[in-house]
């Protein structure tokens, strides 16, 4: 019986003994925006496309081939019959052939913009363009040895922008007519 009195004495000093404690010795707690907010939800990764190889069958397909710029990727080697994409050389430019394969369909994307040496119709940075803008593509080449026939050998990287995120590759190829 006379642990009883002194529980109850533990009880009744307790909160005196937590009022009386400085606020520096209290344990701190903190709350995250995203625990408060039920409402709230992490931002999901980018989706972006993806890239498929195609063949000179494929381009020749879509209307494609002939003079330009093919690209593939540098893990295929110096020479490769695997594409990741083209830009067709025409008169005038507006009428040129830019395609890539992403999702397994291919997409024509337009020139927005160019800048840098000239060559085979190209340029050694050159913006583009889905058909509903919602593709940004850049291509930024520099120039390697002249071929055989009419042709240049190019190295440099491909970076597809699609909703706020971004992939590169690293890419060689070639441009000529």
């Amino acid at each position: 019986m006379k642990r009883l009195p002194s529980l109850l004495l533990v009880l009744l000093l307790t909160p005196v003994v937590l009022a009386c404690t400085p606020a520096g010795n209290q344990p701190q707690t903190t709350s995250s925006p995203l625990l408060s907010d039920p409402t709230s939800h992490p931002t999901p990764p980018p989706t972006l496309p993806v890239i498929d190889r195609f063949t000179l069958d494929d381009l020749l397909a879509q209307d494609g081939g002939g003079c330009g710029m093919t690209l593939w990727h540098r893990d295929d080697g110096l020479r490769s019959a695997r594409y990741l994409f083209f830009n067709g050389l025409a008169q005038p430019s507006a009428d040129a052939v830019t395609l890539m394969k992403l999702n397994g369909e291919f997409i024509r994307f337009r020139r927005i913009a160019a800048s840098g040496d000239e060559f085979y119709g190209q340029q050694t940075l050159q913006i583009f363009a889905s058909p509903d803008n919602t593709i940004k593509l850049q291509v930024n080449v520099t120039l390697g040895e002249p071929g055989e026939i009419e042709s240049v050998s190019v190295e440099g990287t491909l970076q597809l922008q699609q909703n706020g995120g971004m992939t590169e590759i690293p890419v060689l190829g070639d441009a000529g007519c």
